[in-house]
């Protein structure tokens, strides 16, 4: 669709403010970033606890989508690619993983593990003067034992940047800045979940139970 500027002559009693915001409107317009991420994930190296896990993956989060309206529409949809990072990252870290839509009545496994974005902040060029896109993602992490009884909540930021130069648009400048960060949700995960207090615990726990039952 083609934007028509407005006709100056034509306008010249419209009042010089008014002209301006016109023709800052019309300079944004068609400027509309929207990115669906996509990219691969290579096989974490992690420490593979004995337990089996469920993962849950609520609408929301499988269709999880960024966006921004001020000062210019940008919009990122990390649902697909997060959802497949953290079956990579599951996959590693545990012995059996399975994957519902839905908190399960009837467990399976030995842990429930249900990841949900909180937060999503993205700086633009344009708006820090710095030449780099940036992405924060935040998420809050529940872990559940087999009777569903929460064991642990707690947050776990991530973040990505990508300089501008040698990129071809800025789909593709946030595309990767979205990646880097999930990679980063990804090492944050393995590095910290035998660290997190009530997880540490409840793993101490199991051991002592491991070690009663062994001969």
């Amino acid at each position: 669709m083609t934007t028509v500027a407005p006709n100056l002559k034509t306008s010249s009693k419209l009042p010089v403010k008014l002209l301006l915001a016109i023709c800052f409107v019309i300079s944004l317009s068609g400027c509309a970033t929207h990115v669906e991420v996509s990219g691969t994930f290579p096989k974490p190296l992690s420490r593979q606890y004995p337990f089996t896990t469920t993962l849950v993956f609520n609408e929301d989060f499988r269709s999880y989508r960024f966006e921004n309206l001020v000062p210019r529409e940008v919009s990122v949809a990390v649902g697909d690619t997060q959802v497949q990072l953290f079956q990579a990252v599951s996959g590693s870290m545990f012995k059996g993983t399975e994957v519902r839509d839905l908190m399960p009545k009837n467990v399976t496994t030995d842990l429930i593990f249900k990841p949900t974005v909180t937060d999503v902040q993205i700086a633009m060029p344009y708006e820090t003067q710095l030449k780099v896109f940036e992405v924060w993602i935040k998420y809050k992490i529940e872990l559940f034992d087999h009777n569903s009884e929460l064991i642990a909540a707690w947050v776990m930021p991530a973040y990505g940047k990508t300089p501008t130069r040698f990129l071809k648009s800025e789909s593709d400048a946030l595309n990767q800045a979205a990646m880097v960060a999930l990679r980063d949700a990804g090492a944050n995960l393995i590095t910290s979940f035998g660290n997190v207090p009530q997880v540490k615990a409840w793993l101490t726990t199991q051991s002592a139970k491991e070690a009663v039952l062994t001969p």
